[in-house]
């Protein structure tokens, strides 16, 4: 393929291919990018990270070789987040960003509030552990080939942990936030080519606010971080007050 834009920039007399630039995009030298080409993802569950949004993630399939049990409701599920900026709050809300993200903003807002899409995953430990359960290795190796996936080059994301409303707020905080480096430690032991930053919110962003005692409540949820991540990793690792 890479060959054919060659000789496509050839023909019409134009430089050669400069090469891949980070994000597996193809730019033709000059003073300004003639055309750009980004590889697709390869799989749903990277499509769903990468862009995440209800028709991209309705329907993933996070355990294809697991045992399906009706009520455990599905394991990939759609979120919209509103963060906070000025008071370090994040609460979930039910209708979609205004707009798509601009993850490559130069100057992304450092105020006020942002809204982000984010991809709720049901991760399953024991009651009251931070192992990440045997059963969810099908999971977890959904997870490693979508984030190694090539259009996903670039990236990077928060982990985020959630727990039920069982508990104090700061064991809660404590806990949520090690269920996520958990999570972390094993993508990033299978070397996953994003960088990933765990955060724990504990009780403070129920899924069902309705019964916080709910098993739904308890997930991970993976947030794409625009590329210039300060302000929103800041307030992301400030919801929970330890």
């Amino acid at each position: 393929m890479r060959k054919l834009f060659l000789g496509v920039a050839l023909c019409l007399g134009l430089p050669p291919v400069a090469g891949l630039a980070q994000q597996g995009e193809i730019f033709i030298q000059g003073d300004d990018p003639i055309m750009s080409f980004k590889p697709e993802p390869q799989s749903p569950m990277a499509r769903c990270l990468l862009n995440s949004n209800a028709g991209n993630c309705a329907g993933v399939d996070i355990d294809p070789d697991g045992i399906a049990l009706e009520s455990a409701g599905p394991g990939v599920e759609y979120e919209t987040l509103v963060l906070d900026l000025d008071n370090n709050k994040v609460v979930v809300s039910k209708t979609p960003p205004p707009e798509p993200p601009k993850y490559d903003a130069p100057e992304p807002p450092k105020t006020g509030k942002v809204v982000l899409p984010s991809v709720a995953i049901t991760i399953e430990f024991d009651y009251d552990s931070d192992k990440v359960r045997q059963d969810q290795s099908g999971k977890i190796d959904t997870l490693i080939a979508a984030l190694n996936d090539p259009a996903l080059q670039g990236t990077s994301y928060a982990v985020v942990g959630h727990t039920d409303a069982v508990g104090s707020d700061g064991y809660n905080c404590d806990l949520s936030l090690r269920r996520a480096a958990s999570v972390t430690r094993i993508l990033e032991g299978a070397y996953v080519g994003v960088p990933l930053y765990p955060v724990g919110w504990g009780e403070y962003v129920l899924k069902n606010e309705a019964y916080p005692d709910a098993p739904e409540n308890r997930r991970v949820t993976f947030m794409r971080l625009p590329n210039t991540p300060g302000a929103v990793l800041q307030t992301a690792t400030q919801v929970c007050q330890y």
